[in-house]
């Protein structure tokens, strides 16, 4: 991701590869997009890195792409894109938001992140994604030295989003 070879921990530069399936009348499932989400991807040593991803489709066809952020200069935090039927393949064209943004570290790993990471579509307008993914602030990175919080967010991808064919 970060146009370079790794050679230690310190280069390497984490993304995300995103599928998009779809099931044809007769049942049988294909890939029908997909992309790698890696914007800003340049030196792997103090580049982005973003990893830990969920992502769901509303009921017209739009993915949201909720996950964890963090660099040198940005504490783990939780963000969030999307993608309109109409963006071009590929392309995840929706910009990105911040749910929550960090303001402390996890200082002991646990040898685990994002226990609680999950995306999925309001069963009652599949228009609204709801994202749930941990962070830290600084209070509770003072507590523990696994001391995360988990947010639970929501975002439209389409504002304007009407679901006409519901089967109820």
């Amino acid at each position: 991701m970060s146009g370079v070879s790794p050679i230690s921990a310190a280069s390497y530069q984490a993304g995300i590869k995103w599928f998009e399936l779809r099931r044809s009348a007769a049942g049988v499932m294909s890939v029908n997009d997909e992309g790698i989400y890696a914007p800003g991807a340049a030196n792997g040593a103090s580049g982005r890195n973003i990893w830990m991803a969920g992502i769901a489709q509303d009921g017209e066809g739009n993915l949201g792409l909720g996950f964890s952020a963090s660099s040198t200069t940005l504490h783990p935090s939780i963000l969030y894109t999307g993608r309109l039927t109409s963006d071009p393949p590929g392309t995840m064209g929706q910009g990105e938001n911040t749910l929550v943004a960090g303001s402390g570290v996890q200082l002991g790993t646990a040898n685990r992140w994002g226990d609680y990471s999950s995306m999925s579509v309001d069963p009652v307008d599949e228009c609204t994604f709801w994202y749930t993914q941990e962070y830290y602030t600084a209070a509770s990175q003072a507590t523990s030295t696994v001391g995360w919080l988990t947010r639970i967010g929501s975002f439209k991808v389409n504002p304007n989003c009407v679901v006409t064919n519901r089967e109820l």
